[in-house]
């Protein structure tokens, strides 16, 4: 998934891919790392996007679409509220 971050999350494939039933593959998922794996997609998203954001001088939309956004308000909205922080405020903080 880590490799694969910028793509729409698609649990259909993934349990495809793991030869397993949807239900199946996300009760494993979920009982393995305690999360489901929309969740832990959107955990992966948001690291890499905290990581561009403290690294390079990328605009926030880039990095927006850069971790598969395509609407940069969403993003920062969901960035807001996994962190506390918009997109800016963070960058500034670090």
């Amino acid at each position: 998934m880590a490799e694969h971050v910028a793509e729409e999350f698609n649990l259909d494939r993934l349990a495809a891919q793991a030869g397993l039933s949807k239900f199946y593959f996300n009760r494993l998922f979920k009982s393995a790392l305690g999360m489901s794996p929309s969740r832990y997609h959107i955990n992966l998203r948001m690291d890499a996007a905290r990581r561009l954001l403290r690294e390079t001088k990328r605009s926030v939309v880039a990095i927006a679409l850069d971790v598969g956004y395509a609407n940069p308000s969403h993003f920062a909205q969901l960035f807001r509220r996994e962190t506390g922080l918009a997109p800016s405020d963070y960058r500034r903080q670090r």
